[in-house]
């Protein structure tokens, strides 16, 4: 078995070889594609990082591949780097022993360049629990919310709590208008208002660069869908979301809290839901909603839109624990400095 290592730029040539497999197989989603990997290339921030095993006749039969990030800038980023894999690994058959490899492979190339790792997991990995756990990875719950779209739209607007749907009604009463951000200067606004929102939360964001290699590889193939709720012709609220294989992942939203009384929050997931169904999409992952038993607003929220509760966890591992703690300082830091 070869392992492949890719670091920072990923092969145009190998590429096509690792998105067929991530296609085809079961579990894969665009986290793990090279889709995914290319819009962090070139970026001081972040340097994307993946593992390939080819068999010994060169076909693939493993991918794994996360994002090291940066929270500070140099001459302190190698103090505040952490890697996150969502959504893998993925190996052929879900071999245990092809994991195994993978996961070994993954470790030595990852643990002297990141403080920590953390496997996000967007479907079922109990069973590699004892392939992390031989590498020394904690399981922690995190849950998420699943919404069905392949349900009647009567039924997902039923399951909808019913002052949702009232405000659903009440964004439309008050001229909220929504639809799909389509040019580079619409995303630049809608840029902005995310950053002005998330640094009013003190919450990190990715820079515009991340997304505007978004809007230029994935958009053209409807691998990403940027979107916004307008009054009076004013962006008052917006969404990026990314899509494969009849699944759209929530990856960035928020409004001007001016604008709360008329809803945006409300309207933007619901008529994304919609989109979705009519395009014959299967699932809206709200990606992520907190650790159980933890009071978190932001899962109350999203329940608010129906949907199946999950919990799929997360790996966590830590590389250097002398500098965790100097990490999860620098992280709470970071978010004052972007």
């Amino acid at each position: 078995m070869n392992s492949i290592f890719i670091e920072g730029i990923a092969d145009a040539g190998l590429c096509n070889e690792w998105d067929s497999f991530v296609e085809v197989h079961p579990e894969g989603t665009i986290f793990q594609t090279s889709h995914y990997f290319r819009i962090f290339e070139k970026q001081n921030a972040f340097k994307p990082i993946a593992v390939l095993l080819k068999d010994e006749a060169q076909n693939v039969t493993g991918v794994l591949s996360g994002i090291i990030q940066y929270q500070l800038p140099s001459p302190l980023k190698n103090l505040s780097s952490r890697c996150i894999v969502i959504g893998g690994p993925l190996v052929l058959n879900n071999d245990p022993g092809l994991l195994k490899i993978i996961l070994e492979a993954f470790d030595k190339l990852i643990r002297n360049k990141v403080i920590y790792t953390q496997f996000r997991n967007l479907f079922d990995m109990n069973s590699g629990i004892s392939s992390f756990a031989d590498l020394n990875y904690t399981f922690t719950d995190h849950l998420n919310i699943l919404v069905d779209l392949t349900q009647p739209e009567e039924k997902l607007w039923k399951d909808i709590h019913k002052q949702k749907r009232y405000e659903i009604r009440r964004a439309d009463r008050e001229g909220l208008s929504f639809k799909s951000i389509s040019t580079p200067d619409e995303l630049e606004r809608s840029y902005n208002l995310l950053s002005k929102i998330y640094k009013r939360v003190k919450l990190p964001i990715f820079p515009f660069q991340v997304f505007q290699n978004a809007f230029n590889s994935l958009f053209p193939n409807e691998m990403a869908f940027f979107w916004g709720a307008y009054l009076e012709g004013e962006l008052v609220g917006t969404m990026y979301t990314l899509c494969y294989k009849g699944r759209i992942y929530d990856y960035f939203a928020g409004s001007e809290s001016i604008h709360y009384n008329k809803f945006p929050n409300s309207l933007i997931p619901w008529e994304v839901m919609k989109w979705g169904k009519s395009g014959n999409m299967m699932l809206f992952d709200w990606g992520g909603a907190g650790k159980p038993g933890i009071p978190y607003g932001v899962r109350n929220y999203k329940e608010k839109f129906g949907g199946k509760i999950v919990n799929f966890g997360r790996f966590e591992k830590i590389h250097k624990p002398l500098l965790f703690q100097v990490a999860k300082s620098a992280f709470k830091l970071s978010r004052y400095l972007k």
